[in-house]
């Protein structure tokens, strides 16, 4: 397993066996799945109908804006990432389960309710530490009337939601096809907290299943935060915290365009929810934006 102080190469692994061998490592080297924000992801047709089509699961109208001609909200991009992303890896199926750690109110829960055959969704539900701080997202609504946080009707008998620590997965390992933790991780209580997250979400995913991760990618290298990830942080700390997880594709590590970088939210201001530009955040410390990684499980 990977430890702090190590600067292993990330591990890659290709599509599921059941593409052929002949164009897997073209398929993979297109899919271009692992990185940060990229605001080029919304001339995309298919991206932007899937956008669009998460839109209708969220009570959180600010983060889709851009369907209405608006600029990147990050938040949105994760999640239409992580949908756009499955569904390129074969793993929106009717018969497969799904488990969201530290997943909140976030419209992927009711989309993947409505297309998969289970889900269940896990955060500190209630606890109010959490939510009067961080957890904001960790409505206690979820654990009784989750249909009062999606805008429209959705499979409720397929979704389950339990109030859980993302770092003490309470099931039996190998149970889940998916395994999904959207900018959660950096908030489990520190980097080791974080690793212990990852080593529990790899445990609970079968074979050949898929994690996924968003979190927060700290802008230089120089940068020092207790929670947020640097370059070699997220291959120390996420990528090579646990050997049974692989990723599907290389991290793209590019930057956004140069006006996202200089246009930034100030993350301790009013403005922190504006929708123009709601790529990069800046807390008068260091500036950060959303990286997303799909790991396959060996």
């Amino acid at each position: 397993m990977g430890h702090a102080g190590d600067s292993q190469p990330p591990k890659i692994v290709g599509l599921p066996h059941d593409h052929t061998e002949g164009g897997l490592e073209l398929m993979t080297q297109n899919l271009n799945l692992c990185g940060l924000v990229n605001p080029d992801d919304y001339l995309d047709s298919e991206w932007l109908s899937i956008h669009k089509k998460l839109e209708s699961y969220s009570s959180a109208k600010h983060v889709c804006f851009h369907t209405n001609g608006k600029n990147v909200y990050r938040k949105g991009w994760e999640w239409t990432r992580t949908i756009f992303g499955l569904k390129r890896l074969g793993m929106i199926n009717g018969n497969h389960s799904a488990l969201g750690v530290g997943c909140g109110r976030e419209c992927v829960i009711f989309y993947l309710a409505d297309n998969l055959n289970s889900v269940v969704a896990t955060d500190l539900y209630g606890n109010e530490t959490w939510t009067s701080n961080f957890g904001k997202e960790a409505d206690p609504v979820m654990l009784t009337n989750p249909e009062q946080c999606c805008p429209r009707n959705y499979r409720r008998d397929r979704l389950q939601v339990l109030n859980m620590n993302g770092t003490e997965l309470k099931f039996e390992s190998g149970i889940f096809d998916i395994c999904w933790s959207l900018s959660s991780i950096e908030h489990f209580g520190g980097h080791d907290m974080a690793r212990k997250a990852m080593r529990e979400m790899g445990r609970v995913t079968r074979t050949g299943g898929i994690v996924v991760i968003a979190t927060e990618y700290l802008l230089l290298e120089e940068y020092s935060h207790p929670e947020y990830f640097r370059k070699k942080e997220i291959l120390d700390v996420i990528v090579n915290s646990c050997d049974e997880l692989e990723l599907v594709a290389p991290i793209d590590f590019s930057l956004p365009p140069l006006e996202y970088l200089i246009d930034q939210i100030c993350f301790k201001s009013d403005g922190v929810h504006r929708v123009r530009r709601h790529v990069v955040l800046n807390d008068g410390n260091c500036q950060w934006t959303s990286i997303i990684m799909f790991f396959r499980k060996k």
